[in-house]
């Protein structure tokens, strides 16, 4: 089967940068959204940049609607934007009828899994499958085809073709809380939090330490920020309760405080770092504040280094054993996520020395004192 018409649930960052890369690459697209001011705004984007392309024309191959009954007729029905649980009950309920026979439902499943919304609504489980695009969308390379134990082979198929003809990589998972990205993102945060709270750094200096040795282009705390503090802190609780609590996930005491704040990264211009137009311009002047022992040791690169990546190593090896990925997918899905020349099967080969976990004495318990 081939997919030529489209449908977007929310013209959202995700829903607007993936209807433009559909219409580039000639399909057709209706983009849905509640309201219809950012369903304007979104269409007033796509029409910008596809003028400064020189390929206006193709405006006439997207629609701005807000009636799911324009979805009638789609070969793909892709999630876009998040929505509670009682919220995609409701929208499915009423889309569910005006999808055809054949049509394939993308969910949105970056954190939560496709499973949680074949629970909630009544779709044909051959036909669904998920979807999660990397942010930047329009340039990031990596999407995550998700796969159940019920989808079909056909549509896993159409669906990696499709990713292919707009230029993306797709990289096919088997259903799981947080799939590949988000699962290993929350060790390389929550590690690099750890190292906050035990003085061994302030972020700038953990961050550039990992840049340095990783040849990584962000750190753990630019990476947080550059998410939104608010939606790695509720990723990170998703995660964890999904898979039982495990206390090596535990989410960050010192994050949700900054959420608290009302202090949620690049967004809000303040979070680990303060931003003026987007760029970094000091650090947040409230850490000392929420960490006891902010920066009061010294900590050499290749220490932290090993103190991040050696837990997103242990849970990748841990990932890959519950859903029997290969250690080439992961690897490769790090890579394009995080922009790292290696995956953390790559740094273990090739940086094992700075892998070994170092032990602690009684001197390194900040407490003891």
């Amino acid at each position: 089967m081939e997919i030529n018409a489209i449908g977007i649930l929310g013209a959202n960052t995700t829903g607007a940068g993936a209807a433009e890369l559909f219409v580039k690459n000639g399909l057709q697209v209706r983009l849905y959204d509640d309201f219809k001011d950012s369903l304007n705004i979104a269409l007033a984007k796509i029409a910008w940049s596809l003028k400064k392309a020189g390929k206006e024309e193709l405006m006439a191959n997207i629609e701005g609607v807000q009636d799911l009954s324009k979805f009638s007729g789609a070969d793909l029905v892709i999630e876009a934007a998040s929505k509670s649980p009682e919220e995609r009950k409701i929208y499915f309920g009423k889309l569910r009828e005006h999808l055809s026979g054949t049509c394939i439902v993308a969910a949105r499943c970056g954190v939560r899994p496709v499973k949680d919304l074949l629970e909630a609504c009544e779709l044909p489980s051959e036909r669904v499958l998920g979807f999660h695009f990397i942010k930047p969308v329009r340039s990031n390379q990596l999407v995550e085809l998700v796969r159940t134990d019920k989808t079909g082979d056909a549509q896993m198929e159409a669906a990696a073709a499709l990713l292919r003809r707009i230029g993306k990589t797709p990289i096919m998972v088997k259903d799981n809380p947080g799939q590949i990205v988000e699962r290993l993102a929350r060790p390389f945060i929550l590690s690099a939090m750890r190292l906050l709270e035990a003085g061994k750094g302030h972020p700038h200096e953990i961050d550039d330490a990992f840049k340095e040795v990783a040849q990584a282009p962000a750190g753990p705390f630019e990476i947080a920020d550059f998410a939104g503090l608010d939606s790695d802190s509720a990723a990170s609780e998703s995660i964890y309760a999904a898979l039982g609590r495990p206390e090596r996930l535990a989410p960050s005491a010192t994050q949700q405080r900054l959420v608290q704040y009302g202090q949620l990264g690049r967004k809000s211009t303040i979070g680990f770092y303060i931003y003026e137009e987007g760029r970094i311009v000091g650090e947040n002047p409230l850490l000392p504040n929420i960490v006891k022992y902010l920066g009061l040791k010294k900590t050499f690169k290749d220490e932290i280094f090993g103190e991040i990546m050696r837990p997103v190593l242990e849970e990748a090896k841990l990932l890959a054993s519950e859903i029997m990925a290969s250690e080439y997918d992961i690897e490769t899905a790090v890579k394009l996520a995080f922009g790292w020349p290696k995956g953390p099967f790559g740094y273990s080969r090739d940086m094992a020395h700075l892998m070994t976990k170092k032990k602690v004495s009684e001197f390194d318990k900040l407490d003891t004192f």
